[in-house]
């Protein structure tokens, strides 16, 4: 009976001295739960100085922005990074316009332009605007007002859609003594300036336009596309001007 308590009692000792020897070891793990791996995409850097992109933008952001008049087509930009664009369409002339677009061939690669892909706006009367949104593959697009005959008078080009498509200007860049005339607005459509600046217009459209004061108090006459107008504005004041063939078009200088 002694003999068989100190047997016990040494078995209990041993299985506590175990228990104590490695109190806090982890189970193993079990050879069929598998290892999960986090993994992140990278973020792209914003657009930088170093990159050339500084003060430019995607046009696509917000619109990309069209404009009908009299008689030209201007787009925002000629080439567009391909996928989802929104057209922003406004009627900058006194008669009614209208948008189209139509794929009109593939590119370098052999992939298709959105094969088949043809849309349009209703017709938009002066200063009507319309929105349409598209998925653009790459490719060539032509572009042209949808009214009988307009294309003829010169409403129509052709948009590029390609991934190494540019960014553009920032609108109001043109400088602080510079307007520039583009997609029939001026830009920037107000202006600040000192006592004595000399201020230069310069047409980037392919249409006409004019830099005439509301108050009669100076006209440019007819600026052709790639030429400007400059003037020195020697009185302090605020100058509301306009172009006289699309009266729509509205800029306000002033000067201190």
């Amino acid at each position: 009976m002694k003999r068989l308590l100190v047997v016990l009692v040494l078995g209990l000792a041993g299985t506590a001295c175990s228990s104590r020897a490695d109190p806090i070891a982890a189970p193993a793990a079990s050879p069929s739960t598998p290892e999960v791996a986090l993994v992140q995409s990278p973020t792209p850097s914003p657009a930088s100085a170093s990159d050339g992109n500084a003060g430019r933008e995607d046009p696509r952001e917000g619109g990309l922005e069209v404009a009908l008049g009299e008689w030209a087509l201007t787009l925002e930009a000629q080439a567009i990074r391909p996928g989802r664009v929104t057209f922003a369409i406004v009627n900058r002339g006194t008669v009614p316009h209208g948008f189209e677009i139509e794929a009109e061939r593939r590119d370098s690669s052999g992939s298709g332009s959105g094969d088949g892909l043809k849309a349009e706006t209703r017709v938009l009367g002066p200063g009507e605007t319309a929105r349409l949104t598209l998925d653009l593959a790459p490719g060539v697009y032509k572009v042209e007002c949808l009214v009988d005959g307009h294309d003829d008078r010169g409403m129509e080009g052709f948009l590029e859609a390609r991934r190494d498509a540019p960014l553009v200007r920032v609108e109001g860049s043109a400088g602080a003594d510079r307007v520039a005339i583009s997609g029939f607005a001026f830009a920037p459509a107000e202006l600040e300036v000192q006592v004595g600046t000399e201020v230069t217009w310069m047409n980037d459209d392919p249409a006409p336009h004019t830099v005439t004061a509301e108050d009669g108090s100076f006209d440019s006459g007819t600026i052709e596309g790639g030429a400007s107008f400059a003037l020195v504005l020697e009185n302090p004041g605020t100058l509301v001007y306009l172009c006289l063939i699309h009266p729509d078009m509205r800029g306000r200088i002033t000067v201190r």
